[in-house]
């Protein structure tokens, strides 16, 4: 049977990263090789990597019980091992929120953040820098009664009265009883860590359990799922769409898709329930299916995919192609693999990978010009050496272009770093908005107004007003990104280096106020869920309100980082440019100098500049193989779902 379209496009999308990351990782060899004060371009690089690094694509199911989320995953992993590898069961499989992934070992395990972390105002994001908050659970992934054991500690559940569950934010109206108990999750959240090949090639995983519990962590829907490559939404074939179904989709999905340009998909699992009915079409009967869905949901019929993920699973275990072509695994994967490849070719044109590449070709385009000078260079010495006094005055011609070169170098050195100094000196203006001194005042003037008046009136307001606050200080740290950008432009405008693209090099903090703008509007859309009207001042709103906090906190921090790498980076091309020019043309001064004492001295001998040039070409050589390995692989494009399955996604935010 073919190998699966996922794993080939994962495969293949982790090859490119790796294969880009040892691109660059040769790069800082050959600048430490060629050319040692490089310290600034190595940093550009370096953050390149880490940006390789660190990326993966993220997956998050979304759906309420018993809509087979653990059995799409088993059928997502199962390619590789040909077999289950999450035990599934009837009922409530997973109770609390799991993110699955590699970190790269052999080793599995799974860690459990406990409930009661709940009745803190700490996110999910600030307990996982506390390994010691967490149950940590070791097994042996290829022992399947080991995994079982281990990852059925994820369904468990704890007894308690009413009062408590409510304080944690629980609704008991979607919470089983027993006497004056009620059943709530015993962990808040779960990672799993298993060693399987597209986990380790960058697959990540999230399945989050239901409408109860995905209202009762307003992190995951405010930053948790914006932050997803794709986010699949799990119906039942064999139920049809509920009114959770409906209340999650409307709540905390909707917004995700208008506001967030979050990739969101629909899929109606279970499809085989239909296949038993002999007096039906099974295909005519799913498309009935992905209507009347399409109309509930307010999507037009393909925007909704019928799948079998049981089915699936069981193919890939007998490796019988007749019957995943009946599950329509196979388009499921391909709208995956579609955002794979959008995701892929987001990430090429990330400001780091620009930079560096752009460094790469700079550095090459000037070894290649002086290269040249030095191969016209010698030409002419070669041409003038019968006669030692032609020669000599030849060299003198020759040295003295090169220190004239070089002082134009110096000079435009010790222009830069005035003008890295103004730049600099624009630091406190850019942030002056976004300071953590301004947020608070913020935060405080929301929590004084909400004391004052707790109702969804009065929370409605004060997100509100909170958020134009908000809107206020990005708008006005933009009118000083534009004053920062005219500076840069007039700096390159004076530069020696030309056919550059400034723009390239300009701040955007526009993309940070359209997050902020999509995040408001789902904001306000999540406040109006039944769990946020129906709370009093309790936990749940008050955690509500803490994630609003934080995300704009981390808004701002990632908005503080991006400045100051601007900063010192905005003028880096001109920097490398004149730094290595002048490295070039220091060696070739020294060159000159010893042909023009051994010409004087009657003793003339090329083979010093001869040696220089050749060490210049293998190093234009090796850089230039460097640069051809960018261009060697093209990405790819999206395979082509069926006609009647392709669903029209809005595009991922850009970065």
């Amino acid at each position: 049977m073919e190998d699966a379209i996922l794993r080939r496009h994962i495969a293949d999308y982790d090859r490119w990263r790796k294969s880009l990351d040892s691109q660059f990782a040769a790069f800082n060899l050959w600048l430490k090789e060629h050319f040692p004060n490089s310290a600034g371009a190595r940093q550009v690089v370096q953050q390149a990597r880490a940006l390789l690094t660190e990326d993966q694509f993220t997956l998050v199911l979304v759906g309420e019980f018993s809509r087979g989320k653990t059995e799409l995953i088993n059928a997502l992993l199962s390619h590789t091992y040909g077999k289950r590898l999450l035990p599934s069961r009837p009922g409530r499989t997973t109770m609390c929120p799991t993110e699955i992934f590699s970190d790269g070992g052999e080793q599995a395990s799974l860690r459990l953040l406990p409930i009661e972390t709940l009745a803190t105002s700490t996110s999910l994001e600030s307990f996982r820098r506390i390994p010691q908050k967490w149950v940590t659970h070791e097994f042996n992934a290829e022992d399947a009664e080991a995994t079982r054991d281990a990852l059925l500690r994820v369904a468990a559940t704890k007894s308690v009265l009413p009062e408590e569950a409510a304080r944690y934010g629980f609704d008991r109206n979607h919470l089983d009883g027993k006497g004056n108990l009620v059943e709530i999750p015993a962990w808040r959240f779960a990672l799993l860590c298993l060693p399987h090949p597209l986990l380790a090639q960058g697959l990540r995983i999230i399945d989050t359990p239901g409408l109860n519990v995905l209202g009762n962590e307003p992190e995951l829907t405010l930053s948790t799922l914006p932050s997803a490559q794709a986010v699949a939404f799990l119906l039942s074939a064999d139920t049809g769409v509920s009114g959770t179904d409906l209340n999650m989709w409307e709540t905390h999905l909707v917004p995700l898709r208008q506001h967030r340009g979050t990739a969101v998909m629909a899929l109606l699992n279970k499809i085989d329930t239909t296949w038993d009915d002999p007096d039906e079409d099974p295909e005519q009967l799913l498309l009935q299916m992905r209507t009347q869905v399409g109309e509930l949901l307010n999507l037009p019929p393909d925007g909704v995919v019928g799948v079998s993920a049981k089915k699936a699973l069981l193919a890939h275990a007998r490796r019988d192609p007749q019957l995943l072509r009946q599950s329509h695994f196979e388009e499921f994967e391909a709208l995956l693999v579609q955002r794979l490849v959008e995701h892929r070719q987001k990430l090429s044109e990330h400001r780091s990978l620009h930079q560096a590449l752009t460094l790469m070709a700079d550095t090459r385009d000037l070894l290649k010009r002086r290269l040249n000078s030095s191969r016209t260079a010698l030409t002419q010495l070669q041409r003038n050496k019968v006669g030692n006094d032609t020669q000599f005055a030849e060299l003198a011609q020759l040295q003295k272009a090169a220190q004239e070169q070089h002082r134009t170098c110096h000079h435009e050195l010790l222009t830069l770093k005035s003008s890295q100094r103004m730049l600099a000196r624009k630091r406190a203006a850019l942030l002056a908005p976004i300071s953590s001194q301004q947020l608070q005042l913020l935060i405080n003037e929301t929590s004084n107004t909400l004391h004052q008046r707790w109702t969804p009136l009065g929370l409605a307001k004060a997100i509100d007003s909170f958020m134009e606050g908000v809107d206020h200080q990005l708008a006005n740290l933009e009118s000083e990104v534009e004053r920062a950008n005219r500076v840069v432009d007039a700096i390159f405008e004076r530069s020696t280096l030309k056919n550059v693209d400034v723009s390239a090099q300009y701040f955007n903090a526009g993309i940070f106020r359209l997050s902020l703008h999509g995040l408001h509007r789902q904001a306000a859309q999540l406040r109006r869920s039944p769990q946020l009207l129906l709370a009093r001042r309790n936990r749940l709103t008050q955690r509500f309100i803490t994630t609003l906090a934080n995300e704009v906190g981390r808004l701002y921090t990632r908005l503080t980082a991006a400045t100051d790498t601007w900063l010192e980076q905005a003028l880096e091309p001109l920097k490398q440019h004149a730094q290595y020019h002048k490295h070039l043309l220091n060696r070739h001064m020294i060159r000159l100098a010893e042909l023009k004492q051994k010409t004087h001295s009657k003793r003339t001998d090329l083979r010093a500049l001869e040696t220089e040039i050749l060490r210049n070409d293998n190093a234009l050589t090796t850089l230039e193989e460097l640069l051809g390995q960018s261009t060697a692989a093209p990405l790819p494009a999206a395979p082509a779902p069926r006609a009647d399955n392709v669903t029209p996604l809005k595009a991922p935010a850009s970065h």
